[in-house]
């Protein structure tokens, strides 16, 4: 009965961020409807809080790479793009600047 609840809160934590307060809250119940036991408490509350973890990181690291996928397909400009691009500028303005200080002398 409890591989039961606990599979249902896992596909339910997703990306949800918790709290270890609402963790202990949900274990509390279940020790209440007899599902686990007081002595698992402390071990099922870490369980629990660190496969929200990692379900939390799947989650952003499809995202992420979701997210690079459009910007690729669309051609759109990321900020490694933009930063070469105002390097690649602030040097043609050192240069521009040293020729007319070099032209006017």
């Amino acid at each position: 009965m409890f591989e039961h609840s606990r599979k249902a809160i896992l596909l339910g934590l997703g990306a949800l961020e918790l709290t270890r307060e609402k963790v202990e809250s949900f274990v509390d119940e279940l020790v209440k409807r007899g599902e686990a036991s007081a002595k698992e408490k402390a071990g099922l509350v870490d369980e629990l809080l660190k496969a929200a973890e990692e379900e939390e990181k799947k989650a952003m690291e499809k995202i992420s790479s979701a997210l690079r996928e459009v910007i690729s397909e669309l051609g759109l400009a990321t900020k490694g793009d933009l930063q070469a691009i105002e390097r690649r500028l602030e040097r043609i303005e050192r240069r521009l600047t040293g020729e007319k200080t070099d032209a006017s002398e």
